[in-house]
């Protein structure tokens, strides 16, 4: 059977969540698929685009989930100290319903890459790459400018929302390869989205960075 792109990107996938970005080179993906290196560049210009291509795999469901809408999110996704409505914005008006909450993106965003091994890594790859169009950015983009921000303000924003979530997920993950402690990981990240955003951070007690 002729090799094709997605066998690739899917041989590539199944090295990655099961060995770590550090396995991943075009060597040993070639070798996973039975064909020599050069077979791979009629379908990846590089390992960068790889892994462009890896982190759009990574971050697609948050287009079409409803999640990181307010009137989907589950009550208890709700800030602490919420009655359930919708948290405010930073001018202290509430998100009508339907609308996408930028807390909720970034905190979908950041489970996502949190559930494949060395996922920030990936992801950070293709940020750098493509700063403004890969998702989360539009989506925050969108968000934020709901809120009255103008569009350089928005952009600006979603930009560090997206590398303040990546760094918390490096830390994680490295800290979790290390047997470290990250139980306080989630509280000190809405913590970090709060003051961003301009919202009041919910209260929490933690000893872990």
């Amino acid at each position: 059977m002729a090799l094709n792109r997605d066998d690739v990107v899917d041989a590539a996938w199944h090295i990655l969540q099961s060995y770590g970005l550090g396995d991943l080179s075009m060597r040993r993906l070639a070798k996973e698929l039975g064909v020599q290196p050069g077979a791979l560049y009629w379908h990846v210009a590089n390992k960068q685009e790889l892994l462009a291509v890896l982190a759009q795999r990574m971050v697609a469901p948050l287009v079409a989930d409803r999640a990181v809408h307010d009137d989907a999110a589950p009550r208890a996704a709700r800030p602490a100290g919420h009655d359930g409505a919708a948290p405010g914005l930073p001018d202290g008006r509430r998100a009508e319903p339907g609308h996408l909450d930028p807390a909720r993106v970034a905190a979908e965003f950041r489970r996502l890459v949190l559930a494949v091994r060395d996922g920030a890594e990936v992801v950070g790859v293709a940020h750098a790459l493509d700063p403004l169009d890969l998702p989360p950015v539009p989506l925050l983009v969108a968000a934020l400018s709901a809120t009255g921000l103008t569009e350089r303000a928005a952009e600006d924003t979603a930009l560090t929302l997206v590398r303040f979530t990546l760094g918390s997920v490096t830390a994680q993950q490295t800290r979790e390869a290390m047997g470290l402690p990250t139980t306080d990981s989630a509280a000190r990240f809405e913590a970090g989205l709060a003051l961003i955003l301009g919202r009041e951070a919910a209260p929490h007690e933690g000893s872990d960075p």
